[in-house]
């Protein structure tokens, strides 16, 4: 809302990363299961609670009772350097 709060300062542009397919992260490091890797860019707040629940199950147990295979670490998007990225318009 121009002139609402005074001039204009500065403008920034929220930027984050995103995996080419446009899907979480949420896999325990390959090599390291102890490690619980996450990336869920700023989509992710909607899933806060299930998330929460997923890596603590990964963290504690080792496993979860949920489905994650199509956020695994070594999925083509992450892993293919050909692999096409999705986006979403």
């Amino acid at each position: 809302m121009p002139g609402f709060s005074g001039p204009e300062l500065y403008t920034k542009t929220c930027l984050y990363t995103i995996p080419p397919d446009q899907d979480f992260v949420v896999a325990p490091l390959t090599g390291d299961p102890r490690i619980v890797v996450f990336i869920g860019a700023g989509h992710a707040y909607k899933f806060a609670a299930l998330l929460g629940a997923i890596l603590a199950d990964l963290a504690l147990v080792g496993e979860t009772p949920h489905r994650i295979a199509e956020f695994r670490l070594d999925r083509p998007a992450l892993t293919d350097p050909a692999f096409v990225p999705a986006y979403h318009v």
